[in-house]
């Protein structure tokens, strides 16, 4: 009874069979790849950037209003304590997933030059990956 059904499995059946289990492999992984990179997902940061330097409410409204400007800033909250000469600017940012090489997303980085570019000394970059 054996021996009838190894007389079927012949070499050419199994080129056969081989190859359609290798395209469907590659079909189903290519489509699982294209899944992925199609769906971005919502990601909300929280950024608290510690600073120092003397700085008027006019400098700090100025750095809030830069702040906001920037892509994917949601929310900007400065808190600054003028007899400590120090203060922290809380940013909230909501942005996808990168699904592209092309993709413009927040960069940290752009805080630290605004901050500088008002004159004030960056401390401290916190980051908090905040829940969906």
């Amino acid at each position: 009874m054996l021996v009838n059904y190894l007389t079927i499995i012949t070499p050419s059946f199994m080129n056969t069979f081989l190859r359609v289990a290798l395209i469907c492999l590659v079909f189903s992984f290519f489509s699982f790849q294209l899944k992925a990179q199609s769906k971005p997902t919502l990601i909300k940061t929280k950024y608290a950037y510690t600073f120092s330097g003397e700085a008027s409410s006019t400098t700090i409204e100025n750095l809030t209003q830069e702040i906001l400007n920037l892509k994917g800033v949601t929310a900007c909250k400065p808190v600054f304590k003028p007899e400590q000469n120090k203060g922290q600017i809380i940013v909230f940012v909501e942005e996808y997933t990168r699904t592209s090489e092309g993709d413009v997303l927040f960069e940290p980085t752009d805080l630290k030059k605004i901050i500088i570019k008002n004159g004030l000394l960056p401390d401290e970059l916190i980051t908090e990956e905040q829940p969906k």
